[in-house]
């Protein structure tokens, strides 16, 4: 009989805890672009691999958009958050302070959805950090913006 009873009550504690999720149609639910599936190794598809630039922009097949980073494989620079004020998205991309890196130079892509606030019909500035800022002249997939390494 006991086993009974504790087996209703972890049913009945499953069925509350459910209860209690988010749902999208909470005020409380975010309001800024969610980073998408984590950091991968390498450039998006139909992108060619450059040793002459540090980071760049590039518009995915689906309108999300894609950032690449080049530096360490151990530590490479990740999107850590976004945020957009007019044509101006701000992309928190950084190392994991403090962690050891690798000498070596790779690419890393890292992935979010464009903020709704921002026109895609217009040119969007990315500032990633650091690494400088570049403009995506049209949204459209397959555009790409690059960062220029200083001489």
């Amino acid at each position: 009989m006991r086993t009974l009873i504790r087996l209703a009550l972890v049913a009945l504690v499953a069925l509350a805890l459910a209860a209690c999720g988010d749902s999208k149609d909470s005020p409380d639910a975010p309001t800024t672009p969610t980073i998408t599936p984590a950091p991968s190794r390498g450039v998006p598809a139909g992108v060619k691999e450059s040793i002459d630039t540090p980071a760049g922009v590039v518009v995915g097949k689906s309108g999300q958009i894609h950032v690449v980073t080049y530096g360490s494989s151990s530590n490479p620079a990740v999107v850590r958050g976004v945020s957009a004020e007019d044509q101006t998205v701000t992309v928190d991309v950084s190392e994991v302070p403090g962690r050891a890196a690798t000498m070596d130079y790779v690419p890393t892509t890292s992935t979010f959805t464009l903020p709704e606030s921002v026109d895609g019909k217009k040119p969007i500035v990315f500032r990633l950090g650091e690494f400088g800022a570049v403009t995506v002249e049209t949204y459209e997939p397959g555009a790409q913006a690059w960062i220029t390494r200083p001489e």
